[in-house]
């Protein structure tokens, strides 16, 4: 009889534990991207953003709207999104929007906008779009 008591405590602590999703994400949780557009001159922005497990599809921002998402990071904490951008000319910019060992501990709302000379993320302490970076190659 108490071996039923212990393997049935087991049982309903291992169901709770995987329905809040501890065991894809141990202690995460949920983390939520914002990409903005902020292009000069009132431009579009093409946006196509993919892990990989997940296309998100092409997205055309009008100026000053941006595209959402949500997703858990893997167990092996090698969760990366990336994006191609193209607006104007139709070059294509490519940015890793995403990457767990840069951006699990500074952001579980990671918000960026869009510029054309590249990405600025949205430092809370700052309260500012003041972590810039290039494109990448």
């Amino acid at each position: 009889m108490r071996n039923y008591f212990f393997v049935a405590f087991l049982v309903l602590t291992l169901e709770i534990y995987l329905s809040k999703g501890f065991w894809i994400d141990p202690g995460y949780g949920k983390t939520y991207v914002v990409v903005w557009n902020e292009l000069e001159g009132g431009q579009e922005l093409k946006l196509h953003c993919k892990s990989g497990d997940d296309d998100l599809g092409l997205r055309v921002l009008k100026p000053d709207n941006g595209f959402k998402w949500t997703f858990r990071p893997n167990f092996w904490h090698t969760t990366q999104f990336y994006c191609t951008m193209q607006w104007g000319d139709g070059k294509i910019h490519r940015f890793d929007i995403y990457i767990w060992k840069r951006d699990y501990e500074r952001c579980g709302h990671c918000q960026w906008i869009v510029k054309e000379s590249g990405p600025c993320f949205f430092d809370l302490a700052a309260h500012a779009y003041d972590i810039c970076y290039g494109w990448k190659p």
